[in-house]
């Protein structure tokens, strides 16, 4: 009997393990062909809709993801694979923050989003905002 309830349990936690949300509300956007082209893919963000956004975008033209707050703190990634390189930025209390090194890759820059969205401040620590 112990044995089933660990195992039901088991499997809940696996269930929810990509299910987190964020404790406040974010919309996530798409910016593409130099900001022309407007995107909302979501006003209740979750992680998985990040990460696929990220995986669909064609990084070879010029896009910018940006995940905002519902106090007008937001954080945005964005560029392209090719002349235009990757960069990010992010606003919080008024003030707006680059980025001195740009993001490797898209994964980079999808692991800045993450942070940003679970709220745990590594992508300002593992990252130079200035």
């Amino acid at each position: 009997m112990k044995f089933k309830y660990l195992f039901i349990l088991s499997i809940l936690i696996i269930s929810c393990a990509d299910k987190k949300t964020s404790t406040v509300k974010m919309e996530l956007m798409v910016l593409s062909n130099y900001g022309a082209e407007e995107k909302i893919i979501s006003d209740s963000t979750s992680l998985s809709q990040i990460k696929e956004t990220m995986k669909e975008i064609d990084w070879n033209t010029f896009n910018q993801v940006i995940l905002s707050t519902d106090n007008s703190n937001w954080i945005e990634v964005g560029g392209n694979l090719n002349e235009d390189g990757l960069s990010s930025m992010y606003e919080e209390n008024g003030k707006q923050f680059v980025i001195n090194e740009p993001p490797s890759s898209i994964d980079h820059m999808t692991e800045i989003l993450i942070s940003y969205f679970n709220g745990d401040g590594n992508f300002k620590k593992d990252n130079n905002f200035e």
